[in-house]
C-alpha cells in the first residue's frame, strides 16, 4: 500500500496540460496509465474492515474518501493534490481536438515527422490517454467530496458538448459499439454521479444549469439511440441517475420544466421499456434502488 500510495503521488504530481501529441503530451500518456492500473489493482484489494471499528465513524455511511473501507489512494491523491479540474479541462480540450478533423490531421502529421511513431502508435496513445483519464474521472466523480471541490458549471458543459456531439451523428444498427471508456459512453457515470450528490453540491444552480442545457433530453436521446449497445453498467448508472433526480426535493415541483415538448417527454417515457426494463430483469435486487424513477414514469403517465 505504501509502495502503490508513494508511486501514485508521483504520477498525480506529473499530471500537467500540454499540447496534444507533444512530447511531454505523450510522456503523461504513460503517468496516467499507471495511475488507472494502480486504481483497478485497489479496486481488487479486501477492504479494511478496521476502519468500521475507528470511534467516531459515521456508521450509517461508506464514509468518505479519507475513511471508508476501500482502497482508492489514487483517487484520494488526485483530490488531494488539486488535479480533478485540471484533468477534467485536459479531456475536455483533448475531445475538441478530437473533433476537429483538420487540426488532428495536421497534428498527427507534425508528431510523425517529430518522432518515430506512425499513425496507428499516435492513435493508440490517444485512446490510452483518453481511457485512462477517464477511468480516473469516473472514479472520482462517485464521491461527493471530489465534487464539492469540483467546477461543476464546466462538467455539466463536458457532459452537454459529449451528448450534443453523439445526437449529432447518430449511430446505425451496423455501427460497432461504443468501447466503454471513451467519454461518449462514461459520460452517463459522470451524470449519475452527480445526480446522486446534487442536494450536498449547489442545486439550484447545478439543476438550472442542467435545466439550460436541457441535459435530461439529451441523454435521453443519447441512451435511446445506443439501447442495442448498451452495457448494462451504463445502464445501471442510466437508471440510478434518473432516480436519484427524480427523488430530489428541488427537481420535484419544477420537472415540468425539464421537458421542453411533449416529444422530449415521450421519449423520456421510452427509458422505461429500454433502460429501466432490461436493468430490472438482469438484476432484480435495482428496484429499491431505481423505486423514485419507477414512480416517477407513473407521475408523467398521469
Amino acid at each position: 500500500m505504501r509502495v502503490c500510495a508513494e508511486a501514485g503521488r508521483k504520477c498525480v504530481r506529473n499530471i500537467q496540460q500540454y499540447p496534444v501529441l507533444s512530447v511531454e503530451w505523450i510522456a503523461l500518456v504513460d503517468s496516467l496509465k499507471q495511475l488507472s492500473r494502480l486504481v483497478h489493482l485497489e479496486g481488487r484489494m479486501p477492504n479494511n474492515t478496521k476502519v468500521s471499528e475507528m470511534q467516531g465513524r459515521n456508521l450509517d455511511s461508506d464514509g468518505t474518501l479519507w475513511d471508508q473501507e476501500g482502497h482508492e489512494n489514487a483517487i484520494r491523491i488526485l483530490v488531494e493534490e488539486a488535479k480533478v479540474n485540471l484533468c477534467l479541462r485536459m479531456m475536455s480540450d483533448y475531445k475538441e481536438w478530437q473533433y476537429d478533423p483538420v487540426r488532428k490531421q495536421n497534428t498527427m502529421q507534425d508528431a510523425m515527422r517529430s518522432y518515430e511513431y506512425n499513425e496507428t502508435q499516435l492513435e493508440q496513445k490517444c485512446r490510452s490517454f483518453e481511457e485512462s483519464l477517464g477511468t480516473l474521472l469516473c472514479k472520482a466523480f462517485q464521491h461527493v467530496e471530489t465534487l464539492q471541490l469540483m467546477d461543476i458549471p464546466m462538467l455539466i458543459t463536458h457532459i452537454h458538448t459529449m451528448l450534443r456531439r453523439c445526437n449529432a451523428t447518430p449511430r446505425g444498427p451496423d455501427d460497432a459499439p461504443l468501447p466503454a471508456k471513451l467519454q461518449e459512453n462514461l459520460v452517463t457515470f459522470y451524470f449519475s454521479s452527480l445526480m446522486k450528490h446534487a442536494e450536498k453540491l449547489n442545486n439550484g444552480e447545478l439543476l438550472a444549469n442542467m435545466r439550460e442545457g436541457n441535459l435530461v433530453a439529451m441523454l435521453t436521446r443519447h441512451l435511446l439511440t445506443t439501447t442495442s449497445e448498451c452495457q448494462t453498467d451504463v445502464a445501471v448508472a442510466a437508471a440510478e441517475g434518473f432516480a436519484a433526480l427524480a427523488d430530489n426535493e428541488d427537481f420535484s415541483p419544477v420537472w415540468p420544466s425539464f421537458f421542453p415538448d411533449e416529444n422530449a417527454k415521450a421519449e423520456f417515457l421510452q427509458l422505461e421499456l429500454k433502460i429501466l426494463g432490461p436493468v430490472l430483469s438482469e438484476i432484480p435486487d435495482k428496484r429499491k434502488d431505481v423505486r423514485p424513477l419507477i414512480d416517477f414514469f407513473k407521475k408523467m403517465q398521469r
